[in-house]
């Protein structure tokens, strides 16, 4: 075992852009680790400080804002990385201006037409559709922070694209993490409303600071794009992004929608979910890297370069993840207990979650792969069919088994996407994510 690592490591370092990758990965590893730790930290610090009760209504809020500001984003999340990773390499900044204006425009306009609207209806969306009035005031503070999720998002996939990972990164996870975190012992909220509230000025702030930092790397200057053709790719992306936080965040939102289900046992599940996606922080922060990568090479048709980089990543993705789910199987009611004694009874919740996110990790990054290289409507079918797949088993799985239903359909949901993606891969690319480098 100790030689066929070390021979695994010899092969990916004996390539220069895999020694690159390593570099590089280890970087966004460090500052996603930092995010993934400052996320489970304040989860940690809502879930003591409020009780279940209060939590669960903050994080069903949370995982409902987390889908609608995907619906905002108009699919542009993947296209602002897949071009201004092409344009941004060139330093063809007139492009890579273009791109962003193009987006940002559309996405501002619906995204205030979206809050408004669900500002207008939040007392029948908290008590008609998941029927807990109380959780009126978190929905309302979530709903205005909306606009603000979907800008700031997008500017950190286009740093991203410009191979500015760690700040990225911090854009996307760290930033307001570590701001509620800072906030909550300031102003010691009481209740999910107060804690939103504060959620909604730590975006507040990340999305300034984001406009800062995207005037200092990129010049001043006009922007230009053919815009059919962004839109095009945007479209192609819509749906499957929303499907996709379907599979991930789904099964929260519909658990909340019944009325036997109480807020104590969402928030089991939300930290069970949430916990369970530490597993794949070392993949995130690789796709990082390396989802640009893909795209350069992709489009210099370098088809057995991609092949080595893809497959190097699996590996490395692997060597990090296979220690964590060994330790969520082996230590789940301790790391569950860091939340308090009331959600110890999550632990098969855990368990489960945590095998459907190592599944994640063995396919490899199937779904940048996909997206990097054009497939984008392969990648949109299959997270279609998957999105569907996961409604429909989260409401018969939760109706016959309740709270861990949900589980179950979420591990089963991101299971079958991944898999289905590495068999796209291996059709429309010619080669496997974890197949041998010849």
């Amino acid at each position: 075992m100790k030689n066929k690592t070390a021979n695994t490591l010899r092969k990916i370092f004996a390539d220069k852009h895999n020694r690159e990758l390593v570099v590089d990965s280890s970087i966004a590893f460090a500052i996603r680790g930092g995010a993934a730790a400052a996320a489970f930290i304040m989860n940690v610090i809502i879930s003591r400080k409020l009780g279940a009760h209060e939590a669960g209504y903050f994080f069903l809020a949370f995982s409902v804002i987390t889908i609608l500001g995907t619906v905002v984003r108009m699919g542009g999340d993947y296209v602002v990385l897949r071009y201004v990773g092409i344009y941004g390499a060139e330093k063809k900044w007139v492009e890579v201006r273009g791109v962003i204006k193009n987006i940002i425009t559309r996405v501002l306009l619906f995204s205030f037409l979206l809050t408004a609207l669900t500002l207008i209806f939040t007392g029948f969306i908290s008590e008609s559709i998941f029927h807990k009035k109380d959780a009126s005031g978190s929905f309302y503070w979530m709903f205005l922070a909306m606009p603000l999720l979907g800008i700031y998002t997008l500017y950190a996939f286009a740093l991203q694209g410009l191979k500015k990972v760690l700040l990225s990164v911090a854009i996307q996870n760290l930033v307001v993490p570590i701001l509620v975190i800072l906030f909550v012992y300031i102003w010691h909220p009481k209740t999910s409303a107060e804690l939103s509230k504060l959620y909604f000025f730590s975006s507040l702030i990340t999305m300034g600071l984001t406009f800062y930092f995207w005037k200092r790397f990129v010049p001043a200057g006009k922007g230009e794009f053919d815009s059919s053709l962004l839109w095009k790719s945007c479209y192609a992306l819509w749906t499957m992004a929303i499907l996709q936080q379907a599979v991930q965040w789904g099964g929260q939102i519909i658990t909340g929608m019944f009325k036997n289900i109480t807020s104590n046992s969402l928030a089991g599940l939300a930290n069970a979910q949430r916990t369970s996606m530490l597993i794949t922080f070392i993949g995130i922060a690789i796709n990082l890297v390396s989802a640009p990568r893909f795209a350069s090479l992709y489009s210099q048709r370098k088809m057995d370069e991609l092949k080595r980089y893809s497959i190097n990543t699996t590996r490395l993705m692997l060597l990090f993840a296979t220690p964590l789910i060994i330790l969520v199987w082996l230590f789940p009611q301790y790391i569950l207990s860091l939340f308090g004694k009331e959600y110890e009874s999550a632990v098969w919740m855990l368990r489960i979650l945590a095998l459907g996110q190592y599944i994640n990790i063995v396919t490899g990054s199937v779904g940048y792969l996909l997206m990097m290289s054009g497939h984008e409507k392969d990648m949109r079918n299959i997270t279609i069919a998957c999105g569907a797949i996961s409604i429909i088993l989260n409401f018969a799985l939760i109706q016959l088994l309740g709270i861990l239903g949900a589980a179950l359909a979420i591990a089963i949901s991101v299971a079958i996407q991944n898999l289905w993606a590495y068999r796209m891969v291996k059709k429309r690319l010619g080669f496997s994510t974890i197949g041998r480098i010849h």
